[in-house]
């Protein structure tokens, strides 16, 4: 169910969302998340509805003021063009109090819930004592449903459930490259670990016409066709990973584009790049680090033949300046088709996320750029998301 579909006038609505966000010095780093949900929210107000709003934020082990959710209150306020309530619990006597005296159009903004250790135990009496206050519960955090936590999914045991605007909006954006709507496709796979990505890979791979794959995991498939990777990183044990991949692209007229040429580091300071134009010029103690110039233009190439992207981590170490080109020519690349609407483009996952802040461009240049980390490559891997049981 949708939270379009509910009257929530004059009702208590619990809102799960998602302020896990970047904070140094106490101001926060990026916005996003915090404006992603602000349709959500404002809906809720204009139908007049008491809102609740509950979040985690970081990793804390036990009351710790330093991640406190009193830090996102004047952003959210000021998003909100009204004053947002902090009540700094997020069960018991202060919460029940301060709901009590709530009005219609009223938001509160409840302490940080990863305080109580019942929150990622799953605890159901936890659940029961969030719930306790409210009539309804919207889930507007995609990239926290695909955990088992308290305020995911027991707390719908309790109340009748709804999805967000934001959650719903990733959701469609994601069934749009997913469900094949657009031809071809080409989907982009980078980073560190192979084995976090497996069904990633394999679903890809069933799905899209090209899967281009950079760093480390690309590695791990030069392995597995005997190059030579001289000391650069990989996955051991890894290789019949990789065969399964190639196996199921061969299956489904998916081509697997890797590296052509890289740069590589000698350095333990990862200073200096140095070319090498191709794979067979690799030395044993080359680190390959980023894609080269002939890899680069052949990714221009399908990017431009194809109808839509799907872009998931980085191809080198861009944190580096010597080896941040490949990556950042990729995003420069993908962020101008999709402005002149000649392809649609998804972005998920973190490091995405920090090489397209780091390249210097607009989050508004892509189609959508998801919110979701671990969420975005378990919903496009197939997998179950406990927090749409529901819905």
């Amino acid at each position: 169910m949708i939270i379009q579909d509910c009257d929530v006038s004059g009702k208590v609505v619990l809102l799960r969302v998602d302020f896990n966000v970047p904070i140094v010095d106490s101001t926060i780093q990026d916005l996003t998340r915090v404006l992603r949900v602000i349709p959500t929210v404002n809906h809720l107000v204009s139908s007049n509805a008491k809102t609740i709003i509950i979040s985690h934020l970081g990793r804390p082990k036990g009351r710790d003021d330093s991640l406190s959710l009193q830090q996102v209150i004047e952003p959210l306020s000021k998003l909100l063009n009204r004053q947002v309530s902090f009540i700094d619990d997020c069960i018991g006597d202060k919460v029940n109090t301060a709901v009590k005296s709530m009005v219609p159009g009223d938001v509160v903004l409840l302490e940080n819930l990863r305080f109580y250790s019942e929150e990622e135990l799953n605890d159901i009496d936890f659940a029961k004592k969030l719930s306790s206050v409210a009539d309804i519960y919207v889930n507007d955090a995609f990239s926290c449903s695909h955990r088992n936590h308290a305020s995911i999914t027991q707390v719908t045991k309790f109340l009748p459930a709804y999805a967000g605007f934001c959650l719903q909006d990733e959701v469609n954006h994601l069934e749009e490259i997913i469900s094949c709507k657009y031809k071809p496709t080409v989907a982009i796979v980078g980073g560190a670990k192979i084995a976090t990505k497996i069904n990633l890979l394999l679903n890809l791979a069933q799905k899209v016409e090209f899967l281009i794959l950079g760093g480390a995991i690309a590695n791990n498939f030069l392995l597995a066709q005997s190059f030579d990777i001289g000391k650069s990183l990989y996955e051991k044990d890894a290789e019949n990973i990789s065969i399964e991949v190639i196996k199921m692209a061969a299956q489904n007229n998916c081509k697997i584009v890797l590296p052509k040429d890289v740069l590589v580091a000698k350095d333990a300071n990862y200073k200096l790049g140095l070319v090498r134009g191709d794979l067979s010029s690799v030395l044993d103690d080359d680190v390959i680090l980023d894609i080269g110039s002939k890899t680069l233009d052949e990714i221009r190439k399908i990017l431009l033949s194809c109808e839509a992207v799907l872009w998931n981590g980085p191809l080198g170490a861009f944190e580096y300046p010597a080896f941040s080109n490949g990556t950042f020519q990729v995003a420069r690349e993908i962020a101008g088709l999709t402005k002149t609407k000649k392809i649609k483009s998804i972005v998920g996952g973190g490091d995405s996320l920090s090489a397209i802040h780091a390249a210097k461009i607009n989050i508004e240049d892509f189609t959508y750029v998801s919110t979701g980390g671990g969420a975005f490559l378990q919903y496009i891997s197939g997998d179950e998301m406990p927090g749409f049981c529901d819905f």
